[in-house]
């Protein structure tokens, strides 16, 4: 999903600042133990959402890109 940041987040693929009110992608990841229902969040620059070996990286955390 396409947001503006809120806060300042690092990258999930480069690692860059993701400065606050600059546009990113979040992504949902499936819980390790459902029972919990404890969900991590993945935040992505733009660049990198484009990339694919960016979105294979993310894919192997359990999310549908």
């Amino acid at each position: 999903m396409k947001i503006t940041a809120l806060k300042e987040h690092k990258c999930f693929c480069c690692g860059g600042v993701i400065k606050k009110g600059e546009e990113c992608f979040v992504f949902i990841v499936n819980p390790e133990n459902p029972s919990r229902s404890e969900f991590d969040v993945i935040y992505t620059c733009v660049k990198c959402s484009e990339e694919e070996a960016c979105r294979r990286r993310i894919r192997q955390r359990g999310v549908t890109v």
